[in-house]
């Protein structure tokens, strides 16, 4: 019975938790409280190596050897003391409950468990005798405990640790609890061997599927790929999926299995908890995500649609439907790129602190990660793209430009922001850094060539016993018959030195397309050589030492002459 004046609320079991006690004598309780912990002073005392004179006069223990201990009872935790009472420490008080729990449960039948309202706490009894006390010490307030929940929680969990010993010492219940332990593993190993068979069955049909999408011109909007390609992605999911359902369907059976016997049962209410927080906690996650992608696909679309406004702003000025400067014009494909960066870049920064995790410190530390590999990795990097933003805005280059670069020779295809690439007569395609660029000559053939088309000139030198006169003249007629170059304005020459032994002569003419000008120029310089074979003139050059015998010149009838045959051998 419990003590006078004291109110019970019955629960399940033989066990009953009276959580709204209230003394009408505090003195004699505080009398009671005291003489059952000096029953059992001696023997903990002697255990934890106090002196008996420590516990009678109730000297305190120094705070900071005070460690919590947890009171355990048939596996179940039921409260963690975290201060001394009457000279016992923690792990004191927490044996000395043990003992008397122990001792009462051997005599216990049908008594009830109560909890008590005493001077400094509560005081778990059970059918009248003390447990163990509660103080106020024992809980957290800064955590936001309270001392009277904390002895109904513990209460509770007594109780249920109690009605799980009666339950473990009932026959009849451990042996459905084995009955039903041995059917659940059976279900399992079906659950299974399902699985297995699904599996199996689902890689045999993965091959006459994966032939079917393999036929079609794309798979998914990617490029064709082969069926045992395919296969294997396959596969690799169906492996997956089926894994994640066997991990599931063990955990599942894990957790009834634990929970079917007493002891066991806090181990499995645990694993289930974690499962079912796990799966809140990611819901509510998920959930809470929502409004911040929410905002970002607003930013991701606004800033989409403005990008496009600006491409096709800039790409009606390339085009010249607008009415603007050739300046812009030129720097229009440039400025496109940059405003469009920028303007992602704005939006990546707006849409940062609403992405799920960017408060985090372990986002931010990958932040600062990534950008410090960046900044240390990309300098070179930003050097050709600076170098590309010169070369582009200086306008020198453009594409589909005739240009000379170091002794690279060829037609402009693209201005990129790293590298420029130019496809040169013999059909190779060259990438030049933009950085070689900027510090290399550039020729460009096409910028001036304009309506009178830009000048291709070539030397030739010839000797004194020449008149000059004749020698323009068949200079202007071996650039008449050249094909590609402009008949006007004429082509005219020019002496550009009087050496020691001969006349320099050049030969100026404009092409009419500088990407022809390899081609063009190879074609005057066979007309050079026939139009002065013709009139008998010989070319001095490279070198000349004195006046050969005879005249060195290619007579007409010599112009085509076969080649000569090879003796057959033998």
């Amino acid at each position: 019975m419990s003590p006078e004046g004291a109110t019970g609320t019955p629960v399940q079991g033989r066990f009953v938790v009276n959580a709204r006690i209230r003394f009408r004598r505090p003195v004699a309780a505080l009398v009671a409280v005291a003489a059952m912990s000096l029953a059992a002073a001696w023997p903990i005392a002697a255990q934890q190596g106090e002196p008996p004179s420590a516990i009678v006069s109730g000297e305190p223990t120094a705070v900071s050897r005070l460690e919590p201990a947890t009171l355990v009872v048939n596996n179940r935790t039921i409260v963690t003391f975290h201060a001394e009472l009457l000279g016992f420490l923690p792990t004191g008080r927490v044996r000395a409950a043990e003992r008397r729990i122990e001792d009462l449960l051997a005599t216990a039948d049908g008594r009830e468990l109560a909890v008590q309202e005493a001077p400094g706490g509560f005081l778990l009894t059970l059918g009248g005798r003390g447990l163990f006390m509660i103080t106020p010490a024992d809980v957290d307030e800064l955590g936001g405990e309270r001392l009277e929940d904390v002895a109904r929680a513990a209460a509770a969990s007594l109780d249920l640790a109690l009605r799980e010993r009666l339950e473990a010492r009932d026959a009849k219940r451990m042996t459905r609890a084995v009955g039903a332990a041995v059917g659940s593993t059976a279900l399992f190993l079906v659950a299974i061997l399902l699985l297995r068979r699904v599996y199996r069955w689902l890689r045999e049909r993965l091959k006459d599927l994966a032939e079917a999408w393999a036929g079609r011109a794309s798979v998914w909007g990617l490029t064709v790929v082969g069926p045992d390609e395919i296969i294997a992605m396959l596969r690799r999911l169906v492996l997956l999926g089926t894994g994640i359902l066997a991990l599931v369907a063990a955990y599942g059976w894990l957790v009834f299995v634990l929970e079917l016997f007493p002891y066991t049962r806090p181990w499995g209410e645990e694993l289930g908890s974690f499962l079912l927080g796990t799966v809140k906690l990611v819901l509510a996650t998920t959930v809470g995500w929502v409004p911040g992608l929410a905002v970002v696909a607003v930013i991701f679309v606004v800033v989409r649609f403005i990008t496009r406004l600006v491409t096709v702003f800039f790409q009606a000025v390339e085009q010249g439907k607008a009415d603007l400067p050739e300046a812009v014009v030129e720097t229009a494909q440039p400025t496109r790129r940059i405003v469009v960066a920028l303007l992602w870049v704005f939006g990546v920064v707006m849409a940062y602190p609403y992405l799920p995790g960017s408060r985090s410190e372990a986002f931010k530390g990958i932040s600062v990660f990534i950008g410090l590999m960046i900044s240390l990795g990309a300098s070179g990097v930003v050097g050709q793209f600076l170098s590309g933003l010169v070369t582009m805005y200086s306008r020198a280059l453009r594409p589909g430009d005739y240009v000379r670069i170091g002794d690279d020779e060829g037609v402009v295809l693209s201005l990129g922001m790293l590298s420029t690439k130019i496809r040169t007569n013999k059909r190779e395609e060259i990438n030049i850094p933009n950085s070689v660029l900027v510090n290399s000559a550039t020729k460009n053939y096409t910028r001036q060539a304009g309506e009178d088309g830009v000048i291709l000139y070539t030397s030739v030198t010839i000797g004194y016993d020449t008149p000059w006169r004749q020698v323009h003249a068949m200079l202007v007629e071996a650039a008449r018959r050249t094909e590609g170059l402009r008949p006007a304005p004429p082509p005219f020459v020019n002496q550009t030195a009087l050496s020691d032994f001969y006349v320099e002569y050049q030969l100026n003419a404009h092409l009419e397309r500088p990407e022809r000008r390899p081609r063009t120029l190879a074609a005057l310089h066979a007309n050079i050589q026939d139009v002065f074979n013709e009139h008998g003139v010989q070319i001095l050059s490279p070198h000349y030492e004195a006046d050969p015998p005879a005249k060195v010149w290619v007579p007409k009838e010599r112009w085509y002459a076969p080649p000569a045959t090879p003796p057959e051998e033998g």
